[in-house]
């Protein structure tokens, strides 16, 4: 039988989980190990890549610096996310605001200094992701649009550590990455929609708060189009083979959002589409296995 003092440790232990968004840390991980595992080193020799401690270094700092972001982040949105997701966040606040700060700053002295181990160039890369994931949180997601292409390309920060460490040049990847890029990124404009109401009262200047949820949709679906550009390139690359499978998939799924996207209502219908862009997310993890 857990006492009371154990119980609580518990609750707090999953309160930090929930607001770290431990299921974004997993897949940001797993990203990283198939990436190098797949695509910057022979799959056959997965053993000798996964004995490089300077790979290990890199992901724990990844990890480390981005549950950083989402508690500074979360810290900022307090106001909002009491209004859009009241239980969640009335749930996290078990965990009482000066220690989610002082973890912050842990985390975040942690992830430079695990990168500190590999390089001083690692070292500098880290902390300047965490100064603009602060910058972010503090600035630059009230901004229209702007907020939303920097969280887009933070999402991905973490992921071109690994492809710096391995002076990666392949425009194959670079191409794939850029199509996951821009799923990120009208995720990111969907989330929006389904903050609207918190970000109108709070006063953020959101795509969909600035310009209407109409004109926003159309935003979407225009860059959901753009992802034919990535796709095609990746089909003559690949001559419709391995990975070009998750492409054709991203495809149809991109098409298949802006038609339920146009007929989108209420926020529970934007919290299906933010779900459905997730899942196009985690396969495009997944298939970088399709790149052997």
């Amino acid at each position: 039988m857990l006492s009371r003092k154990q119980r609580l440790l518990i609750f707090k232990l999953s309160a930090l989980l929930s607001m770290v968004r431990w299921y974004n840390i997993f897949f940001l991980a797993l990203s990283q190990y198939l990436a190098v595992i797949f695509i910057l080193n022979n799959p056959q020799d997965w053993i000798n890549t996964l004995l490089n401690p300077d790979l290990h270094l890199i992901v724990f700092a990844s990890l480390f610096c981005v549950s950083g972001g989402y508690i500074i982040n979360n810290f900022y949105d307090l106001e909002k996310d009491l209004i859009n997701r009241p239980n969640k966040t009335l749930y996290e606040k078990i965990l009482k605001q000066s220690t989610a700060l002082r973890l912050y700053f842990v985390f975040n002295i942690t992830g430079a200094l695990l990168g500190w181990l590999v390089s001083f160039n690692v070292f500098l890369f880290f902390s300047t992701f965490i100064f603009l994931m602060w910058f972010y949180s503090h600035k630059l997601k009230k901004i229209t649009f702007i907020g939303n292409m920097v969280a887009a390309l933070l999402s991905i920060t973490p992921f071109f550590a690994i492809f710096i460490y391995y002076r990666l040049e392949d425009l194959l990847i670079i191409t794939y990455v850029s199509f996951i890029l821009l799923v990120i990124f009208i995720r990111e404009i969907i989330k929006d929609l389904e903050a609207l109401k918190g970000d109108v009262i709070i006063g953020y200047n959101t795509l969909p708060a600035t310009i209407g949820i109409s004109r926003t949709k159309w935003v979407i679906a225009g860059f959901a189009f753009l992802g034919f550009i990535p796709a095609g390139a990746i089909f003559l690359k690949t001559n419709f083979s391995g990975v070009s499978y998750y492409m054709a998939a991203g495809l149809a799924g991109l098409l298949l959002s802006v038609g339920f996207l146009a007929l989108a209502q209420n926020k529970k219908h934007y919290v299906m589409l933010n779900n459905m862009y997730r899942l196009l997310i985690i396969g495009g993890i997944l298939s970088l296995t399709l790149f052997t």
